[in-house]
């Protein structure tokens, strides 16, 4: 599937279990889509992470195709978050800032290659009888979204919640869940409602939660069975570096780095999780070394040719044609004047 939604959510599956064991589900970031339809996948999954102070929001951008609306996602973090509709034109804001600039290249001496443009920068546990259940801290509807926090209770709790609540977690991702739970984080359980299809963008999410670092949650994507892409807007006073343990496993470039007009540095940073299985950390991000800027470049070749041939060898050519024509008739210049003299 394409470019990455919200890892940090997980979990999808079918309001009636017997549907959700007969279909199969398609590969995901968040672990795997439950549905009766065994075509849907997400498309698209953009956020934005951004810290002021100890106060961290998400917003996140899903886009899924599929005959019919009957997913479910669960998000962890690290507190109680408070939900609400996000904001459209800050993804296509920071999405027309990060984009590369263009330069073109004249070639003199030899032509440029069939290829019109090259890119620089670096590349790029079942559940038990009985349980604590969670404490449900909040609760919202955001157009086909029914979303509630919950907080509290131990993962059986958790699970028999959910199950009761029309969210029948796959073997996967409950065994995902355990170490948030074990970590007394809480989390948003996001259902779609709506009896229409979905194919397309949904309106984006906010989630606001206290937090002591800035973090992506990302250890429920071990329930993931393909190469994962994450794309991530990171706003804050400096720029941003990935810190946690994973970082050196997986292949991950800075797209963009620099401050924007409102003081805040933005760091645009695209992540490849070839293995989702070696997950074992959430992204956790500090700041950098320094805030120097950085901006991908893509470069359109340009021939510079006069009457078909390169401009290059051309003037060379010509330049010494010239020469050697001046060299003769200063010769004869020469002689002519001993003649005369």
């Amino acid at each position: 599937m394409s470019t990455h939604l919200l890892r940090l959510i997980v979990a999808l599956l079918l309001a009636v279990p017997a549907l959700l064991i007969a279909s199969p589900a398609s590969a995901c970031a968040c672990g795997g889509i439950a549905s009766n339809d065994p075509a849907a996948q997400v498309s698209q999954e953009t956020a934005i992470v951004s810290m002021a102070g100890r106060r961290e929001t998400i917003d996140m951008r899903l886009s899924m195709r599929s005959v019919r609306s009957d997913a479910a996602l669960i998000v962890p973090t690290p507190a109680p978050a408070t939900v609400s509709a996000g904001d459209s034109a800050l993804f296509d804001k920071y999405e027309a800032i990060s984009a590369p600039r263009t330069e073109t290249r004249r070639h003199w001496w030899s032509r440029s290659s069939d290829y019109d443009g090259a890119r620089a920068g670096a590349l790029p546990p079942g559940s038990a009888a009985g349980g604590s259940g969670p404490e449900v801290v909040g609760r919202v509807q955001l157009g086909p979204l029914d979303i509630t926090t919950l907080t509290g209770g131990d993962l059986t709790g958790l699970q028999k919640w959910l199950s009761g609540n029309g969210y029948q977690l796959m073997p996967a991702v409950s065994a995902a869940l355990a170490p948030y739970v074990s970590e007394r984080w809480s989390f948003v359980a996001i259902k779609l409602t709506s009896p229409n299809a979905l194919s397309g963008p949904l309106d984006p999410i906010r989630l606001e939660f206290d937090s002591d670092t800035l973090v992506y949650p990302m250890r429920m994507s071990v329930a993931a069975t393909g190469t994962q892409m994450v794309d991530l807007y990171v706003l804050t006073d400096h720029r941003q570096q990935r810190t946690d343990a994973d970082v050196s496993r997986q292949q991950g470039h800075v797209l963009y780095a620099g401050r924007l007009d409102d003081g805040r540095y933005l760091t645009t940073i695209q992540t490849m999780i070839i293995a989702p299985q070696t997950i074992s950390s959430d992204f956790v991000f500090a700041d950098a070394a320094d805030d120097s800027p950085y901006q991908q470049v893509i470069y359109k070749d340009s021939d510079v040719t006069i009457m078909g041939v390169m401009a290059g060898p051309f003037l060379l050519v010509a330049g010494m044609i010239i020469v050697v024509v001046g060299i003769a008739l200063a010769g004869i210049a020469i002689r002519r004047h001993r003649t005369a003299a």
